[in-house]
């Protein structure tokens, strides 16, 4: 696999310090390869950080995403981040969100490579 980076064009270097998918983990087929593929390019220490919403685009998710309730979702990405191979898991609030108050909540499922 070529990943493109510069320094890394045989894929295989660990050359990442930590990596960010902002409100996108709900639209990925195969999050298993993603993020296996992303600790095994990051360095010993580095952490992925996904961030989530509770908007999305329907039509657009992976089939489970819809038809469960928030904590849930949160969990669906700790496993599959556990899965992959990260560790460390941990689900954060970073920003409360309620029908009276302006904007929607956010969360971050983070995980760090051993």
């Amino acid at each position: 696999m070529v990943s493109g980076w510069p320094g890394d064009e045989d894929g295989e270097r660990e050359i990442l310090d930590s990596t960010t998918c902002t409100v996108s983990i709900d639209y990925i087929t195969k999050p298993l390869e993603v993020l296996t593929s992303l600790r095994e390019r990051t360095k010993k220490g580095g952490s992925v950080h996904l961030i989530i919403s509770n908007r999305c685009f329907p039509s657009k998710v992976v089939g489970r995403w819809m038809g469960i309730y928030e904590d849930d979702r949160l969990n669906m990405v700790g496993d599959y981040l556990a899965w992959s191979g990260w560790k460390g898991i941990e689900i954060l609030v970073l920003k409360e969100g309620s029908r009276f108050t302006r904007g929607d909540p956010l969360w971050v499922v983070r995980g760090y490579k051993e």
